[in-house]
């Protein structure tokens, strides 16, 4: 298999991670599973060790974790890549996600919330590693705005042709917390994204088992 989906936690949320390694796994028990360790507890290792194909380990950030996020895709050993957020709820088998990216073109969907040029990150898919991605990374990782969307965003807004370097998924792949909470909702969404402080409640007091 040449294909993983891949998630990064510290432990502020690693509670999440049986939670979301459950659903990735029940609905894809073939496709390999890549966990980002951004400042995991012995215990957190100790469950995911045995379970996951691929731990990469990284020190704790000075900020915030996420800034790892295209870094970690960069580094993970797989021809192609599927970034689920920790907070990402997958509902039904989504292999056909894998089908998006191109060598040069990473997939995202758009973050409704926000409008033009706002790509939604907590869902992000790549072949190989695109100069999109390199580029994201290098940015988030010298950045000092609040997080990878908003450098992702900056990069937008600086030089609009690296617009052409995305494939703009379904928004059923990524289905976010405010627009639920808005009042929109699909039928054939496969992605809910429990994003915020009221969506890890959401999964804490109602999803987790």
């Amino acid at each position: 298999m040449n294909k993983s989906f891949v998630v990064g936690v510290d432990h502020n949320m690693q509670d999440l991670i049986p939670w979301w390694y459950e659903n990735v796994k029940n609905y894809h028990p073939d496709i390999h599973i890549t966990i980002a360790d951004f400042g995991l507890t012995e215990s957190a290792l100790d469950w995911i060790s045995g379970r996951v194909d691929k731990i990469i380990t990284y020190e704790r950030h000075p900020r915030y974790a996420w800034f790892y996020k295209p870094q970690a895709m960069l580094e993970c050993p797989y021809e192609y890549t599927c970034w689920l957020d920790i907070d990402c709820e997958v509902l039904m088998p989504v292999e056909e996600i894998f089908d998006f990216p191109t060598d040069e073109r990473m997939a995202l969907t758009v973050d409704v919330a926000r409008g033009d040029f706002w790509w939604a990150t907590g869902v992000n898919v790549v072949k190989g590693k695109p100069k999109i991605l390199q580029d994201w990374a290098h940015n988030t990782m010298r950045s000092d705005l609040r997080g990878d969307q908003e450098v992702l965003y900056k990069m937008m807004q600086d030089r609009p042709e690296y617009n052409d370097f995305i494939v703009k998924m379904p928004l059923e792949y990524q289905w976010l917390r405010v627009s639920l909470a808005n009042g929109y909702d699909s039928p054939n969404k496969k992605i809910i994204h429990w994003t915020g402080p009221m969506g890890k409640q959401h999964i804490r007091e109602n999803l987790m088992r």
